[in-house]
C-alpha cells in the first residue's frame, strides 16, 4: 500500500518537474508577444487576494490559494459555487436537500444541521456561520479566492479544511458605470443580472447589484407520482452598499437580500432502497432525470444580511472596523424522506438563524514601525449566534395518506423501544405525525496576531496566533406528538427535564509557524505548521435520544509549496501537505438510532497529498493567445481512528451500530481530481473571439466512513464555450454547453435507513448570453 502511495507520489511530481522544464526548452518565449497575449485572454489575468487580510498579488501570498476574477470566472462558465468544484481540484461541493457540504482537501463536514461548516464562507468580509442556501447564485462577484488548509489565525472558528472568500465591487467615486446581462438557456433557463455604479459627490457613490434567475426544474415525475406539479426554480436578490470616501477615512453601509424558492436538491429520488423501504412498497427508482414520490416537496429561503465597514488610515497603521447582523428564514423545507412512492415518511425541516459579528483590525502600513522588516496584522473578533430547527415528521403515512396493507407492527418492532413504546397506544390508521424543536445559542470571542518578519532578502518567518473563548448553550430540544390540526402533545423534553449536557464553554489557542524563501525574483518556496479549531456543538433534534454533543474537532498541518511565474505567461503553483484531525464530526442520519439526526466523533484522521494549478501561453511565437490551464489533487484520506461508528447492514441497509471504520477511506474525498482547459482567442478588427474546452476529472468518493452502500463512482465532465467581444460597443455575447458528453453523476446523496437518496446534477445543457458594460 505504501508501495503504491510513493508511486503515485511520484507520478504527479514528475508532472510537477515536466510542466516547469518546459520554460528551459523554449515553449514559452517572446515577452512582448506573450504580454500582448496576456491582455487578450481572461484566462491570464492577474488577481490581487485578501488571503492574508491585505491586497497582495496570488503569487506573493505564502498560502495555497486558488482565486479567481470576475472575468476568469465567466470565462470558465461559473454562475453558481457548486461550479467552483470543477474548477478547483480537491474541493468537494456537495448540496444535500438544500444544504451545502462542502470539502477541501479532505476536510469538511456532512453535519449540516446545528453544526458549523468546516470550510467557512465569507462574502465581503463576513463569515457566513450557516449551511442552508450557501449553494445559491452568486450574483455578481468581483474575485473568489480559495484558501486550502488551516486558516484559523486569521479567519478563525471553523476553518479547519479552509475558507471560501467571495468579495463584490464596492462602490466607485471615479465614474458611473454599470452593465447588463441577460442569457436563456436550457430547461427554460432564463437569468439577468445588471450593476450600476453612481458616485453622487467627490466623496460618496452607491452601487447597486441585482440579479433574477428562473429555471424549470430538469426532473420530470413519473405518472404514478403523487406529486406532479414542479414548481420554477427561482432565486433572486439584491446588494445595496453605499460609501463615504476620504483620503484618511471611509465608511461603507450594505444591505443584502437574497430569495430561494423551488426543489434544489430536496428532490432526491431512492435509487437504492433498502430491504425495509422494499417491504414497505418502495421501489427502486431509476437514475435518469425522473421521480416517483409521494410527500410534498419543497425548498424556500429568506436571507437578509447588513453590514458596515469602516476604514481608518493612519501614519502609523490602519484600522478596519466589521459589523454584520443576518437573519436566514428557511420555512419549507420538505423532502420525501424515503424518496419513494410509498407513503413511508416525509420531513420537513423548517430553518432560522440570527446571527450578529463584529472584527476590529489593526493593519501596518508603509509607515508603520520596522515596515522595512516587518509586517503584521492584529485585532478581536466576536459573534453572537441563535439558530433553531422545527422540523416534522409524518411516519407511516401521516399527512401522505391512508397505510392499507402495510406491516405496522413488524415496522414498530424495529424502532427504539421509546418510540415504539409511544406509537404502541397511537391509532395508526392514518399515521402518526412528529414535531421537534431545537434552539442553540452561541457565542464566541476572539483575538489574533500574526506578523511576518524579513529576515534577510530571501528569506522571511511568519508567526501567528489566535486565541478564542466560546459558549454554547441548547435553549431547546423536545419532541411533539401532532394532532390533525397541529397542536402539540409535548412527549420529551430534553431540556428541561435534566438528561444530558446542554451547555459547555471551550477556549482555544491555535499558532502557526511558517517560513518563505525567494530564491530567484520568479520563485517562491514556503514551509508552513499550523493548527486548527472548530468548534464543538449540539445536536437539538432528537426523538427518543437525549442531546448529543460532538467534540470539538483539532487539526494540525503542515506545508511545503511553491509558487512560480515569469512574464512570459507561465505561473505554476503546488504544495504537499499532510493533515492530522482528532474527533471529527461527524452527522448520522437514522430513525432507528433514537432521532432524526445523531451526532458522534471519529476518533482520528489523516490526509497527505499534492496539489497544483498552472496557467502557461503555449507556443506564443507561433500560435499567440492559446492558453492551457493545468490543475489537480491528489489526496490520501484514512480514517487512522473510528470505532463504535454508526452504519448501515449492508445486507438490509437497517441502523447498525458498534461498526470499526478505521482504515476506511473519508468520505467525499476522491484520491484523484483534475481539470484541464485550453482557450484560444481570435483577434478580428471588430474583437477578440475566445474559444475554450475544458475538462474536469474525479475518480469518485465513498459518503459515508462504511465506505460501502452510498459511493460516488468515476466521473468526468467536458464543456465548451465561445466568446465573443464587440469592444466599440463593448458587447459580449457568449454561447456555453455544459456537461456535453451527458454524464450522469449527484450533486449528492443522502443515506438514511431508507436507502440511498440522490440528487443528480443536470444533464448535458446549453446557454446563449449577451452582456454590455456601460
Amino acid at each position: 500500500m505504501k508501495k503504491q502511495t510513493l508511486l503515485q507520489t511520484s507520478r504527479i511530481t514528475s508532472i510537477f518537474i515536466a510542466i516547469h522544464l518546459l520554460t528551459y526548452l523554449g515553449l514559452f518565449s517572446n515577452s512582448a508577444l506573450a504580454q500582448e497575449a496576456r491582455s487578450r485572454n481572461r484566462l491570464l489575468e492577474e488577481v490581487l487576494v485578501t488571503a492574508q487580510k491585505r491586497e497582495q498579488n496570488l503569487q506573493d501570498v505564502p498560502v495555497s490559494v486558488t482565486a479567481f476574477s470576475g472575468d476568469m470566472l465567466a470565462a470558465m462558465g461559473v454562475d453558481d459555487p457548486t461550479d467552483l468544484q470543477a474548477i478547483t481540484p480537491g474541493l468537494t461541493y456537495n448540496s444535500a436537500t438544500g444544504f451545502s457540504i462542502v470539502y477541501l482537501r479532505g476536510v469538511g463536514s456532512d453535519a449540516f444541521l446545528m453544526a458549523d461548516p468546516s470550510v467557512a464562507t465569507y462574502i465581503d468580509g463576513i463569515y457566513y456561520p450557516f449551511s442552508s442556501g450557501l449553494a445559491q447564485s452568486f450574483g455578481r462577484v468581483e474575485r473568489i479566492e480559495v484558501l486550502k488548509g488551516p486558516q484559523g489565525t486569521l479567519f478563525g472558528r471553523n476553518t479547519t479544511g479552509g475558507a471560501i472568500s467571495i468579495t463584490t465591487e464596492k462602490p466607485s467615486i471615479e465614474a458611473m458605470y454599470g452593465s447588463i446581462e441577460a442569457s436563456y438557456g436550457s430547461f427554460n433557463t432564463k437569468k439577468a443580472s445588471g450593476l450600476i455604479n453612481l458616485p453622487a459627490t467627490d466623496h460618496w457613490a452607491t452601487t447597486l447589484a441585482l440579479f433574477h434567475n428562473l429555471s424549470d426544474n430538469y426532473y420530470t415525475f413519473e405518472p404514478e407520482s403523487k406529486q406532479q406539479g414542479i414548481p420554477q426554480e427561482v432565486a433572486k436578490g439584491y446588494r445595496l452598499k453605499t460609501m463615504l470616501a476620504y483620503e484618511k477615512f471611509d465608511i461603507l453601509l450594505a444591505a443584502v437580500r437574497i430569495d430561494q424558492s423551488g426543489f434544489n436538491t430536496a428532490l432526491a429520488p431512492n435509487t437504492n432502497p433498502s430491504s425495509l423501504t422494499q417491504s414497505l412498497g418502495g421501489e427502486k427508482q431509476a437514475r435518469d432525470y425522473t421521480a416517483s414520490v409521494d410527500a410534498p416537496i419543497n425548498f424556500d429561503i429568506d436571507n437578509k444580511v447588513y453590514f458596515a465597514e469602516a476604514n481608518l488610515y493612519l501614519n502609523k497603521l490602519d484600522s478596519k472596523l466589521i459589523l454584520s447582523k443576518q437573519s436566514i428564514l428557511n420555512p419549507q423545507c420538505l423532502t420525501d424522506f424515503d424518496g419513494t412512492n410509498a407513503p413511508i415518511i416525509s420531513f420537513g425541516s423548517p430553518t432560522f438563524s440570527d446571527v450578529k459579528s463584529a472584527e476590529l483590525q489593526f493593519i501596518s502600513n508603509e509607515d508603520s514601525w520596522g515596515s522595512n522588516w516587518l509586517e503584521w496584522i492584529g485585532g478581536f473578533y466576536y459573534i453572537d449566534s441563535v439558530a433553531g430547527l422545527d422540523p416534522k415528521f409524518s411516519l407511516f403515512g401521516g399527512e401522505q395518506g391512508e397505510l392499507f396493507g402495510l406491516p405496522i407492527t413488524e415496522i414498530l418492532g424495529l424502532l427504539p423501544a421509546p418510540l415504539t413504546n409511544l406509537l404502541g397506544s397511537v391509532p395508526l390508521t392514518g399515521g402518526v405525525n412528529l414535531g421537534l424543536h431545537g434552539l442553540l445559542a452561541t457565542e464566541s470571542t476572539a483575538v489574533f496576531l500574526q506578523s511576518t518578519f524579513t529576515l534577510a532578502d530571501w528569506v522571511q518567518l511568519t508567526l501567528g496566533g489566535r486565541y478564542q473563548e466560546e459558549e454554547r448553550v441548547v435553549l431547546k430540544s423536545s419532541t411533539q406528538l401532532l394532532s390533525s390540526d397541529d397542536s402539540e402533545t409535548q412527549v420529551f423534553d430534553w431540556v428541561n427535564d435534566g438528561v444530558g449536557e446542554n451547555a459547555v464553554e471551550t477556549t482555544n489557542f491555535s499558532p502557526k509557524i511558517a517560513f518563505n524563501f525567494f530564491p530567484s525574483d520568479d520563485l517562491m518556496i514556503y514551509m508552513s505548521w499550523q493548527e486548527g479549531y472548530k468548534s464543538g456543538t449540539f445536536n437539538t433534534i432528537n426523538v427518543t435520544d437525549d442531546i448529543d454533543y460532538a467534540e470539538p474537532e483539532e487539526v494540525v498541518a503542515y506545508e511545503i509549496g511553491a509558487k512560480y511565474s515569469n512574464n512570459n505567461g507561465f505561473t505554476l503553483n503546488g504544495a504537499i501537505f499532510q493533515t492530522e484531525i482528532k474527533n471529527i464530526q461527524v452527522q448520522f442520519t437514522s430513525l432507528l438510532n433514537g432521532g432524526a439526526v445523531t451526532f458522534e466523533n471519529a476518533g482520528a484522521g489523516r490526509i497527505r497529498g499534492v496539489d497544483f494549478d498552472s496557467r502557461i501561453l503555449i507556443f506564443p511565437s507561433t500560435i499567440d493567445n492559446l492558453v492551457l490551464s493545468v490543475s489537480g489533487a491528489y489526496l490520501d484520506a484514512i480514517y487512522t481512528d473510528y470505532q463504535d461508528g454508526s452504519g448501515f447492514n449492508e445486507e438490509t441497509g437497517i441502523y447498525e451500530g458498534g461498526q470499526d471504520f478505521t482504515g476506511n477511506n473519508m468520505v467525499r474525498t476522491p484520491e484523484y481530481t483534475a481539470t484541464m482547459a485550453i482557450s484560444k482567442s481570435f483577434i478580428f478588427s471588430a474583437g477578440p473571439l475566445e474559444l475554450t474546452v475544458d475538462g474536469y476529472y474525479n475518480s469518485g468518493y465513498p459518503y459515508q466512513a462504511q465506505n460501502t452502500l452510498f459511493y460516488e463512482e468515476e466521473y468526468h465532465l467536458i464543456n465548451a464555450r465561445a466568446s465573443f467581444l464587440i469592444e466599440d460597443w463593448d458587447l459580449r455575447i457568449t454561447a456555453s454547453g455544459k456537461n456535453l458528453t451527458d454524464t450522469v453523476y449527484a450533486y449528492s446523496q443522502f443515506p438514511n435507513d431508507f436507502g440511498r437518496l440522490e440528487a443528480l446534477a443536470p444533464p448535458t445543457n446549453y446557454n446563449l448570453a449577451l452582456q454590455w458594460n456601460f
